[in-house]
């Protein structure tokens, strides 16, 4: 588990760099996947765009990544039902969450404006993410606002797949299971990980005791408090 940043990091370097290797090899793995099963380690959350296909941006290969794609990238109990089975059947212990830049579904979301068909319901589910973005008044671009807006929803989605799940929010608090969140540029193939983040319960208590303690931050330099 400790290794799963480093090994994606790695991956992604290699697609960046043009230095794929995990797709010159795959035959063997195939055969190998199809008559013994799956037992990825990781799992991915990420948007349906075209341009962010994880096996490629992180050079795995077939059996490698347990992945779910939806426009936007966003949590559902479909989604969530699918990495519980992965956690508790096929020893999935990573679970990252991967935003990307340009992304039309956020860009619709922000821009609030009527959608044909059931376009709605994609930005519907990305609407509580952001909704500090779209409110915000604070004079940036229009790139800027977006990118933000990418960056607060994989944070919310990170927050959203343990709120959503007692199986998985058991799993992290065991330390069976850690959530990592991530950028992906599609116009460079670069993926930026986001720093260390500790789930605690607190975070989605209201009660005033809930708050932490100075102590609690001092002990934790490296938490991440997510501003929803």
């Amino acid at each position: 588990m400790e290794g799963a940043q480093k090994t994606l990091q790695a991956g992604n370097d290699r697609f960046s760099t043009g230095k794929s290797i995990a797709h010159t090899w795959q035959t063997g793995t195939v055969a190998k996947t199809g008559a013994l099963g799956q037992s990825p380690s990781v799992g991915i959350l990420t948007c349906a765009d075209s341009r962010t296909p994880a096996e490629l941006i992180f050079d795995m290969g077939v059996g490698d990544l347990f992945v779910c794609r939806n426009a936007g990238g966003f949590d559902t109990p479909e989604v969530n039902a699918t990495f519980e089975y992965g956690v508790a059947a096929l020893g999935v212990h990573t679970i990252l969450v991967l935003g990307h830049t340009k992304c039309g579904a956020v860009t619709a979301t922000l821009e609030g404006k009527p959608v044909p068909g059931n376009i709605s319901v994609l930005t519907q589910a990305l609407l509580p993410g952001i909704k500090k973005i779209v409110g915000s008044t604070k004079d940036i671009s229009q790139a800027d606002k977006l990118n933000e807006a990418v960056d607060a929803l994989t944070r919310y989605q990170m927050l959203q797949l343990i709120e959503n799940s007692e199986l998985l929010k058991k799993a992290k608090t065991d330390g069976k299971l850690q959530i990592m969140g991530a950028l992906y540029d599609v116009e460079t193939g670069r993926v930026r990980f986001r720093p260390p983040w500790v789930f605690i319960p607190f975070l989605f208590s209201a009660t005033p005791s809930a708050v932490p303690s100075p102590r609690l931050l001092r002990a934790n330099p490296s938490l991440e408090i997510f501003p929803f």
